[in-house]
């Protein structure tokens, strides 16, 4: 048996090379380690501002929809108290700008719109209520259609959010009771 000694492929300080390829490493993934840390806060910090846009955008939205139904409401009022006219409707000049008077069997019911406000006020009880707020324009029309005599309210209500595509406008007609019959 014939013993021989085969040289290392390594140098003699091929230990303290790998020592320190060692030590290097760790830094590295220490370094590596902070940068993913950094990464993933971006991430989060992006994550987070979007999400409270849509939060923003959301409760904006709502608050939309909330004024919608308020205003739908409102017409469908203005048009009972219409509907329920007991004489002639008549719209007037005054101090606060156009006023649509209706006569009803418990007194006259007066609209008009104050300061981005609109208003239902009843005479016989002397009692007004803000009927719906965030008016941007509103006006009534006296329309004859042939023989009957319709009335219509285009409300336009100012918008909440600043990039709207389209402004919320409604339009309500009625025709009195007297007018209705032929």
């Amino acid at each position: 048996m014939e013993l021989t000694m085969t040289k290392s492929k390594h140098p003699a300080g091929a230990g303290v090379n790998a020592l320190r390829g060692r030590h290097s490493e760790r830094g590295i993934m220490l370094i590596e380690c902070l940068i993913y840390i950094a990464v993933v806060m971006v991430v989060i910090g992006a994550g987070l501002a979007v999400f409270f846009q849509a939060l923003d955008f959301s409760r904006k939205l709502r608050a939309n929809a909330d004024d919608i139904v308020r205003a739908v409401r409102a017409g469908e009022r203005w048009r009972a108290d219409v509907r329920t006219a007991t004489g002639p409707i008549r719209l007037e000049e005054g101090t606060a700008g156009l006023a649509l008077h209706i006569p009803r069997k418990e007194g006259e019911v007066v609209y008009f719109a104050v300061t981005n406000v609109l208003v239902r006020c009843t005479v016989a009880n002397d009692r007004c209520e803000r009927l719906l707020a965030g008016v941007k324009n509103s006006a009534f029309h006296n329309d004859t259609l042939g023989a009957v005599q319709a009335w219509r309210w285009e409300l336009e209500l100012a918008g909440r959010m600043k990039a709207v595509r389209v402004a919320p406008r409604f339009t309500f007609a009625a025709v009195p009771a007297q007018e209705a019959k032929p």
